[in-house]
């Protein structure tokens, strides 16, 4: 149900609490007295998340978490604003990924502790009926406020039903009694009352949300608890003898109020003290502003058992950061492609998970005079970024924001330098970007954007034969892949506080390298070598494979491969009649090479934005863009047809390489061998 609210003012009469109090307990402990089934769920999951954190097992990439909000209201006020929504949503996203900006506050002594989650949460944009929603439901209700009784999650007692438990992650949001801020239900319990409660006050940033509790962590507080985090101090009262199954958190007396000052010492647990900036303590919103690594663990253990089927991997298939290319995915069912038309200008058309926009056969023109195909990169739901390189070899850039095209739908920021190589971009988290190419000296150069300004270009060294291929497996994490001069490949890496190499790699490769990676520390490598044979080789996380893997195969093209899940790869190349071939990586061994027809002028591009789905894009003879794609138990339109997208296109290429150039545009200075 769709529906603005007024979200504005508080209701009069209404006490705004002004210390936290969170209702978990009391709904666990009467769990515990009620239901025999809860207790039994409880101690199997308590024994599956020890022996998952145990064995360091992870889900691989993101893991994105569709939502409905439940607005249950009395008075005006408490409608709250889809403003209000939104705003909660950010929080959540910026908290759970470890992007929020108040991590300055974290004492120096826990600043190791800050972890990533990887969980990411959206607006559900389907119903349970399969009809599209703004994940936001409305009702008008008798009753004046709710309590941990669950009355909020029925509709038979004045509230709204739940939509499906195992498919959402439902949170109710009312006026509620007693200074409760919040509560939800640990996994295990009832899925007719599983979810989050919160006061509207307490939730979001804008709209009704009031100082202490004004900034959204309520909400973050109590997914921790849906996650099946504790309460930091183990909730013993204000003894030492509780516990929260989290080993890199102090223990820790109580709870802690307001906002303490480093160090607020209990339980002999000097000299750092109590980690009272950790989410799962009662601080005021601007106290609480991180998760630890165990705890981390532990909400990803929950992920990957008990709520399993509620995460969607998306995007990039592994989950890792979505890799940029001509055609990228921002959310499940999603596609964007962009190509270059006759005129060179910069072209686009989408796949919304129903149709081909702006028609099936035509293009949004986006202007430019463009010397690159487009190199496209999203690092958020509803977000693009395109470069290309300019007639002046210039870098450019545009974006879409969510609502428009910046800084116009035909024109484009110029971020400068005279660039000999098609831009390769990556993106390791939310607002960041990372563009390379080779500068005149073919010497490797790096710009970024860290959220609020452009930086760069970063000279980074080599001379390199190849334009640059980038990859970024996880946060604060780039690997850069070239040629040297000897045709062997060299890596360059960024490892969170410093450039490492160019480590050489070895290889005589006939064409430019292709890096994919399907989970945090592992990076698999492929090159065409000068027998025109496909080959590979991977980072285990501890070292690379000793040789090169000969796959076998003749190949016209630089091979284009994607990953959808943990261990699985896709790899798509072009043989001598010039049709598309497939070759799999299934977990255990090398399939294929698979015959899937066409005549492709141009390499293959591949992309997934869901676990066993692949979306491929070739070139025809007649300049036309091409679609087939593999749902999970087959390819269609079939395995050797396509489906045609109509333009004449001039460039859709994943690789071009770096113009030739004269040995006075070199500077004596760099004219050396790549470091080896």
């Amino acid at each position: 149900m769709t529906g603005s609210g007024s979200g504005m003012g508080m209701d009069r009469g209404v006490e705004q609490p002004s210390r936290r109090q969170c209702g978990v307990m009391d709904v666990h402990r009467r769990l515990l007295s009620t239901s025999p089934e809860y207790v039994a769920a409880r101690s199997a999951l308590e024994n599956a998340t020890t022996q998952y954190v145990a064995r360091q097992q992870r889900f691989a990439g993101i893991a994105r978490i569709p939502v409905v909000v439940h607005i249950l209201w009395n008075t005006a006020a408490q409608n709250i604003s889809q403003a209000q929504i939104d705003s909660q949503i950010e929080v959540l996203n910026r908290d759970f990924r470890a992007t929020n900006t108040d991590l300055g506050i974290v004492p120096a002594p826990f600043t190791g502790l800050v972890a990533d989650s990887r969980i990411e949460f959206y607006l559900a944009t389907e119903d349970p009926a399969g009809n599209p929603t703004d994940g936001v439901t409305r009702t008008q209700t008798t009753r004046t406020s709710f309590s941990t009784d669950d009355a909020i999650k029925s509709s038979a007692s004045g509230g709204i039903d739940p939509w499906p438990t195992d498919r959402y992650l439902n949170m109710w949001v009312g006026q509620l009694s007693g200074g409760l801020l919040g509560y939800a239900q640990f996994p295990g319990g009832p899925a007719e009352t599983d979810g989050v409660v919160i006061l509207h006050s307490g939730f979001g940033t804008t709209g009704t949300a009031a100082a202490p509790f004004d900034l959204g962590r309520t909400t973050t507080h109590e997914i921790g608890h849906y996650l099946n985090l504790f309460h930091i101090w183990g909730d013993d009262g204000t003894g030492c003898s509780g516990s929260d199954e989290v080993a890199d958190t102090p223990n820790q007396g109580g709870p802690n109020f307001g906002v303490p000052t480093f160090p607020k010492l209990s339980c002999n647990n000097g000299p750092n003290g109590d980690l009272w900036v950790n989410y799962m303590d009662y601080t005021d919103d601007r106290g609480m502003v991180m998760f630890t690594n165990d705890q981390v663990a532990r909400m990803e253990a929950c992920l990957d058992t008990v709520r399993s089927s509620l995460p969607d991997f998306s995007g990039s298939g592994a989950g890792t950061p979505t890799p940029a290319g001509p055609v990228v995915s921002w959310d499940s069912g999603r596609l964007d492609a962009f190509v270059l038309g006759t005129d060179s200008a910069m072209y686009h058309k989408w796949w919304d998970g129903s149709a081909w926009g702006p028609s099936a056969g035509g293009y949004e023109y986006m202007g430019g005079i463009c010397m690159s195909a487009p190199e496209v990169a999203s690092w958020g739901p509803n977000r693009l970024d395109a470069f290309v390189l300019g007639t002046d070899h210039g870098l450019y850039h545009k974006w879409w924001d969510g609502s428009a095209w910046a800084p116009s739908d035909t024109g484009y920021e110029a971020l400068g330098g005279i660039c000999m190589s098609p831009p390769r971009v990556a993106t390791w988290g939310p607002d960041r970007l990372d563009a390379f190419v080779l500068g005149t000296d073919r010497a490797l150069y790096h710009k970024w954007w860290d959220g609020s300004q452009w930086n760069g270009f970063e000279y980074l060294g080599g001379i390199c034969m190849s334009e640059p291929e980038v990859v970024a497996w996880g946060p604060d994490r780039l690997d850069v892949f070239v040629l040297g001069t000897d045709n062997a490949v060299y890596h360059k890496w960024w490892d969170g506080s410093q450039w490492n190499g160019f480590e050489y790699l070895g290889g005589v490769c006939a064409g430019p390298p292709t890096a994919v990676a399907w989970g945090p520390d592992r990076l698999d490598l492929f090159v065409i070598g000068t027998d025109s044979a496909l080959y590979h080789k991977w980072f285990d996380g501890t070292s690379w494979s000793t040789d090169w893997e000969n796959l076998g195969g003749i190949c016209t093209s630089a091979p284009s491969v994607v990953s959808w899940g943990p261990d699985r790869l896709d790899v798509f190349v072009l043989g001598t009649d010039s049709a598309l071939y497939h070759k799999w990586w299934d977990g255990s061994q090398w399939n294929g090479f698979e015959y899937m027809g066409g005549i492709c002028k141009d390499e293959p591009r591949v992309t997934s934005w869901a676990s066993d789905r692949l979306d491929v894009f070739v070139i025809g003879t007649d300049g036309g863009l091409y679609h087939k794609w593999w749902d999970g138990s087959a390819w269609g339109p079939s395995i050797t047809d396509y489906e045609p997208l109509g333009g004449v296109i001039s460039d859709f290429k994943l690789d071009q390489p770096a113009p030739d150039m004269m040995p006075e545009q070199m500077p004596s200075s760099i004219e050396k061998e790549m470091p080896i």
